[in-house]
């Protein structure tokens, strides 16, 4: 399939998905040069820039959502997706249309063709994240975006998001021990990534969680002028749990402000808070109602959904999102049988996730059963994992849920967690079962 001859929607997704079959990481230095290429677009819009190993995600939908309710207009690109890749780019909340997928494509493939004539870059092609992250700046330009929220992909400073000038926030949620293999063997190390995405002069808020890395991330902003503002768990104090909604109180300069989420995760309320101080320090006159509201409106798919009565699925996907949702559900009032479903990539810590999850004494049954992702655990070393305890192990996680529904009996509940790969399989596959 040729670059400058795709014509269809169909087409376009056939080739992005390929791209990883025949592309190399290009250097960061590369990738700048062809963001200049294209004109820069939708560089000087207010942008929210947002790296961090877990919450990242969240953080971008809150903010999204809370300037959507101060009536900007915003563009908000993430990753992965879920189910269907035009769920990375969304204006108004909503996702990018076929038609406007298809233009973006064609004009970035088009670009590529024209730079691959210039001096140096005659075998110049975007990695798969690449391609769709200039495809988003050229949505967002086209659009006439007021607020973009952009989330990086891995790591940050050598992420090709960091090719924006000046955001007006940059953001760093939590940092953990995750994609040690490119990112450092250290939580300080994992920090000075993730704190590439400060630039001089621009404000930075970060979550204040482990001191290592917030050493590394006043340090980095001390270095380039950078107002710096940290975003402690001591600062946030839970009030109540109530019909799935939290209630919490947040200190942030001198008022305490009490907000409100749907949502059953726990580990949300920082990262609300996170989104509430970026959005304080951005400049943007944004009303504390309008944040309440814009907060109380979110929801995030694939952080504690409840995608059936009854049956929750969570991305989690590392230690520390394990550990968060353990939190969640420690603290969630239910008082019923509580049953889960776990499956992982091969590349994280699974024993560790695993005996943490064993060792919380939360569940009465555990269910596994391997991912259809080439990254997945197999089956065989997933029964190996838990071999030392009776579990139930299924081909694949579509028959550990379709068992749970057809044999659950009295007040139960399922979790589904361990990937967001099997958050988005279980999902597409409720797609498919209801239509």
């Amino acid at each position: 399939m040729e670059l400058g001859r795709i014509v269809c929607y169909q087409e376009a997704i056939a080739y992005i998905d390929e791209i990883p079959k025949f592309t190399k990481k290009n250097g960061f230095d590369i990738s700048k040069e062809f963001y200049a290429f294209l004109q820069k677009p939708a560089n000087n819009c207010t942008i929210f820039h947002v790296a961090g190993t877990n919450g990242k995600g969240s953080v971008c939908a809150y903010l999204d959502s809370i300037c959507r309710e101060a009536g900007l207009k915003t563009g908000l690109f993430t990753s992965p997706h879920l189910v269907d890749i035009r769920e990375r780019f969304r204006l108004q909340g909503e996702w990018i249309s076929q038609e406007d997928f298809l233009d973006c494509f064609q004009i970035v493939a088009n670009q590529v063709l024209a730079f691959r004539k210039t001096e140096g870059h005659e075998e110049y092609h975007p990695t798969f994240f690449e391609y769709l992250f200039f495809m988003a700046m050229l949505y967002c330009e086209k659009k006439q975006v007021q607020v973009l929220v952009l989330e990086t992909g891995l790591g940050g400073r050598l992420d090709t998001t960091n090719v924006i000038d000046h955001p007006a926030v940059s953001v760093i949620t939590e940092i953990g021990m995750d994609h040690m293999e490119y990112l450092g063997n250290s939580i300080a190390e994992i920090a000075v990534e993730k704190a590439g995405i400060i630039k001089a002069g621009c404000p930075v808020v970060y979550v204040d969680k482990r001191p290592e890395s917030s050493a590394v991330i006043e340090q980095i902003a001390a270095e380039k002028n950078s107002p710096c503002k940290g975003v402690s768990k001591s600062a946030i104090k839970f009030i109540g749990f109530q019909n799935k909604i939290i209630d919490f109180s947040y200190q942030c300069g001198y008022d305490n402000n009490i907000l409100s989420l749907q949502t059953t995760a726990f580990y949300q309320m920082e990262n609300a808070a996170t989104a509430v101080t970026a959005l304080l320090e951005s400049g943007l006159e944004v009303s504390m109602d309008t944040i309440k509201k814009g907060l109380f409106q979110c929801k995030w798919e694939g952080r504690m959904e409840e995608i059936l009565p009854q049956v929750f699925l969570d991305g989690a996907h590392n230690v520390d999102g394990i550990d968060a949702f353990l939190e969640g559900v420690e603290r969630d009032h239910f008082t019923g049988k509580r049953y889960l479903l776990f499956s992982a990539v091969a590349d994280k810590e699974v024993n560790l996730m695993k005996e943490k999850l064993v060792s919380s004494g939360l569940f009465s049954g555990f269910m596994t059963a391997p991912l259809e992702s080439s990254r997945g655990v197999k089956k065989e070393d997933l029964q190996k994992l838990f071999r030392d305890m009776e579990i139930q192990i299924f081909d694949c996680p579509e028959n550990g849920l379709e068992y749970f529904l057809q044999n659950r009996n009295g007040d139960c509940r399922l979790y589904i967690v361990g990937s967001l790969y099997l958050v988005g399989q279980i999902k597409e596959y409720l797609l498919k079962r209801s239509s």
